[in-house]
């Protein structure tokens, strides 16, 4: 079935991440603690849980729904028990001021793929491709090689963003897979 990862987001038509238009897949997960994260969301290697305190209406839906008892509204103030939650999603859905999101999901390579190779025509017009960022996507080892390596042998170019924070023989495979001349 290949290989798993927790998945923070999948950015399309990225412009930013490299050359041409790419695909951003940007994996759950990193070691250092760098007070400039552009993506704090991403620091923990599960999922999560979101809250936007400051969209919350105290409606009580959340409250409603919530079978593991996470949420708690009383007066002004809406409380979460973090510790509890299973991410079943239910209080997400009923959440009509979007002040609640899961942040992670699960993904295979294969379900990664489908979303890289749907814009396939624009990388290969734009000399685009995937980035893979985070996060640290070298955390998740075995998912990034096996992604990385499945572009290389579609023709897709590959980028990562990393701060290189895994073993030197991981990084001599990163290299070597990402089209580097071994050091």
């Amino acid at each position: 079935m290949g290989e798993k990862a927790i998945v923070f987001d999948i950015q399309r038509a990225s412009l930013h991440d490299g050359p041409g238009i790419r695909t951003t897949v940007f994996l759950k997960g990193c070691r250092l603690e760098c007070l400039w994260c552009h993506n704090p969301e991403a620091v923990a290697a599960t999922r999560q849980l979101f809250f936007h305190f400051d969209k919350c209406t105290l409606c009580g839906d959340c409250v409603a729904v919530c079978e593991a008892d996470v949420h708690h509204i009383a007066d002004t103030s809406h409380t979460i028990d973090y510790d509890k939650c299973t991410f079943c999603g239910k209080c997400v859905e009923v959440c009509n001021s979007n002040a609640l999101k899961i942040i992670g999901k699960e993904m295979t390579v294969d379900q990664v793929m489908l979303e890289v190779m749907a814009d396939f025509d624009f990388y290969k017009n734009s000399g685009g491709g995937i980035t893979l960022s985070g996060g640290e996507p070298l955390l998740q080892f075995s998912f990034s090689m096996e992604l990385l390596q499945r572009c290389k042998d579609m023709g897709v170019s590959t980028c990562a963003e990393t701060s290189g924070f895994v073993s030197e023989e991981q990084f001599k495979q990163f290299f070597s897979v990402c089209g580097f001349p071994a050091f």
